[in-house]
């Protein structure tokens, strides 16, 4: 308990500063700050191409994150290596790089991806906090002109202010991977007390995120349901390990207090400030076993009273416990269930996700270790 109480206080913590930085930074998402960064530097310079490179420390290489003037499934074949050609100088040095006519020049120090017919080049780098992020490259300025002085001292003033950006973005992607492995380890504590249900949590959590996707939910929603799912039983934190670790049936009575870590869990999460990045989570967690045909609890909620997360959850978590072995019970097939599923889909379950979710099965051909993994955190 020790352990989960201090796992707790670490995901509060992060929580709190996952908020301030949101705060602090509009555009949080790395890849849109990439691509806003470089609108605004065409914008200003009138630059035909304009790159944005980051240093890949582990691979030795510098790579292309984003490109303006360029096709987007060109990136991935856009790598320097460490210190390779202007890119990597102006990187390694933190100094500009203003190539205003090529001429002759371009060929031989640059990447095969620069046009031969460039005439102008303008390279500067990212740097904040004493530390250079990476570089911006501009090549040919609009219109057959080069790019001029003046050009150059807008772009470098404009890079070091999107070097703030960029470098509170990379905190903030840093703690929230550090948010989700807290929040994997803390549903992995809690599976660890019932070894029966081992890797529940994120078994439940991978088939919610699945659905998520075929519901066409953006990246972000997507993540919020992950979290949700693999929280979905935090409240069993709160049930006594002879009802929890029952290899028998429970009586009534048990069934009874282990209803009640649904508002065990919302009460654990709701502690958690600020609410907002959790309601979620918290909603999920108190009414993921409510039913469509209102038999559910702990509310008797029906249909689309029951708020979407939940419903989606709702079936990846039944669809567990079916196919999950317990000593009192040896588990259905994947078929199987599926099977269950679709009879009390209109029922008990949202009949939209149970036919989704079917779809994801049969695209897997009922394989449950074949169920693509999730590119969640």
């Amino acid at each position: 308990m020790a352990t989960i109480t201090m796992l707790e206080s670490k995901v509060k913590e992060l929580s709190k500063m996952l908020e301030a930085l949101k705060e602090l930074n509009a555009a949080i998402d790395l890849q849109d700050v990439f691509q806003g960064i470089l609108d605004q530097m065409v914008m200003i310079v009138e630059a035909e191409v304009a790159i944005l490179w980051m240093p890949e420390n582990e691979k030795k290489q510098i790579s292309a994150k984003a490109a303006v003037g360029l096709p987007v499934e060109s990136l991935s074949d856009l790598t320097l290596s460490e210190g390779e050609g202007i890119v990597g100088k102006v990187i390694k040095t933190g100094e500009t790089d203003f190539v205003e006519n090529a001429g002759e020049l371009l060929p031989a120090c640059c990447t095969a991806y620069l046009d031969q017919h460039a005439t102008s080049l303008l390279t500067v780098p990212l740097q904040a906090k004493g530390n250079v992020l990476g570089a911006i490259q501009l090549m040919n300025k609009k219109n057959g002109r080069f790019f001029s002085q003046r050009n150059m001292k807008l772009v470098v003033m404009l890079a070091e202010q999107s070097a703030l950006s960029l470098h509170n973005s990379q905190m903030y992607d840093e703690l929230y991977k550090m948010f989700v492995s807290m929040i994997r380890m803390l549903a992995e504590a809690l599976d660890a007390r019932d070894p029966l249900t081992k890797g529940h949590s994120e078994r439940v959590a991978r088939y919610a995120w699945l659905i998520g996707k075929r519901l066409k939910l953006d990246s972000q929603m997507c993540f919020e349901l992950y979290q949700a799912a693999i929280l979905h039983d935090i409240g069993k934190i709160g049930i006594e390990d002879r009802i929890l670790r029952k290899t028998t049936g429970l009586t009534d009575n048990e069934f009874e207090l282990m209803k009640q870590h649904t508002e065990i869990g919302a009460r654990i999460l709701s502690a958690i400030k600020p609410n907002r990045f959790f309601q979620n989570s918290i909603d999920t967690a108190m009414l993921h076993h409510e039913r469509m045909d209102g038999s559910g609890y702990p509310k008797q909620l029906k249909g689309e009273q029951i708020p979407l997360f939940a419903r989606i959850v709702g079936v990846a978590d039944a669809f567990d416990a079916m196919t999950t072995e317990r000593t009192y019970s040896k588990g259905m097939s994947a078929k199987h269930a599926a099977a269950e599923l679709i009879r009390c889909k209109g029922s008990l379950f949202d009949p939209n996700i149970v036919d989704i979710f079917i779809g994801i099965l049969e695209d897997c051909a009922y394989d449950l270790k074949s169920v693509p993994k999730t590119d969640a955190g």
